[in-house]
């Protein structure tokens, strides 16, 4: 051979066009199963002429996929993905969300795994300034500790953890460092 890889079958203008009319609301493989194309030619055929599914098709994908998905939890087939139980969803996730939040705020444990943005400008601020003091901190455990050679933040330490709002706010408990 003169170094080129040999190509597989050409593909027909009326083979080209047949997949054009059919991608919109079809899947790949209905359409692999109606023409006898093959996906990577379908996928080159979709790239070329910039195909894209129709917001129809869109739609009954996510329903099917919806219901498969409840069927596969034991639910009903027909009881997914409305509007209603989108709102309720939403709702939910929402209230569980700031209360997971206010708890975090609040130095509480966490009751759900729901990630939350870790460490506000306040947070951060309050760690730096304290640790420029001199406090060893101990950020999972929300406390701060103090040596002999810290310089005390007493109006920080009088704060209860937690208790109040906005630029008097602290986040963690003061003790004395046992490792010295």
């Amino acid at each position: 051979m003169n170094g080129k890889m040999a190509k597989g079958r050409q593909l027909t203008d009326e083979q080209v066009s047949q997949v054009r009319i059919l991608f919109p609301n079809h899947t790949k493989h209905e359409i692999r199963s109606i023409t006898g194309i093959g996906l990577s030619s379908i996928d080159r055929i979709q790239a070329k002429y910039h195909l894209r599914k129709s917001a129809e098709h869109l739609h009954n994908m996510g329903v099917r996929a919806g219901k498969a998905s409840n069927i596969a939890r034991g639910g009903d087939s027909s009881a997914c993905y409305t509007p209603e139980a989108i709102a309720k969803r939403v709702k939910t996730y929402k209230e569980t969300y700031r209360m997971e939040d206010m708890r975090t705020r609040w130095g509480l444990e966490q009751r759900t795994k729901i990630r939350l943005p870790h460490g506000t400008k306040h947070y951060r601020d309050q760690i730096s300034y304290l640790k420029g003091l001199g406090y060893i901190v101990d950020e999972t455990k929300k406390v701060a500790y103090y040596t002999s050679g810290t310089h005390r933040a007493r109006r920080l330490e009088s704060l209860q953890r937690g208790g109040t709002k906005g630029p008097m706010r602290c986040y963690f408990d003061f003790r004395p460092y046992d490792g010295e």
